[in-house]
């Protein structure tokens, strides 16, 4: 039987080198797109939160008869929170199992940041080749000539 070859335009990245820890995307995927740059708002809203929350924190110096600061497990508590609501938005637009095939256990902001920041090129480049379809040669998406 002969077979139809369809490339979608899925792009697969090995996390760390790793070939069992996969992202998949599709980053020509209009319905992909527009759930990726709602995760960015989100991020971006999230993070906003995270920071008020952790001011108000940090301005508690106090400490226990131990010397360890009394905000110290609700500071976790924030950050667990923060790093559940991220994996579970990263799973809702890559698919289930994404956040663990990309951080394991491991929960630190950072790593959310890495992650976007590193897939986002690919999603900026092929958004650029499919306007640049639809633009005049020579002309730059979004450049306005006087």
């Amino acid at each position: 039987m002969q077979s139809l070859h369809i490339n979608t335009g899925e792009i697969r990245l090995c996390v760390n080198d790793d070939p069992n820890r996969v992202v998949a995307f599709n980053p020509t995927d209009i319905s992909f797109v527009e759930r990726f740059y709602g995760l960015l708002s989100e991020f971006e809203e999230k993070e906003k939160e995270y920071r008020q929350k952790a001011a108000a924190l940090q301005s508690n110096t106090e400490t226990n008869e131990m010397g360890i600061p009394t905000n110290f497990g609700p500071a976790l508590a924030l950050l667990r929170e923060t790093s559940k609501f991220l994996r579970e938005k990263i799973d809702e637009v890559f698919g289930v199992g994404t956040s663990q095939a990309a951080f394991g256990d491991a929960n630190t902001l950072d790593m959310f940041e890495q992650f976007i920041n590193g897939i986002t090129p690919f999603v900026q480049k092929a958004r650029e080749k499919q306007i640049g379809k639809y633009t005049p040669k020579g002309k730059k998406p979004g450049v306005l000539k006087k």
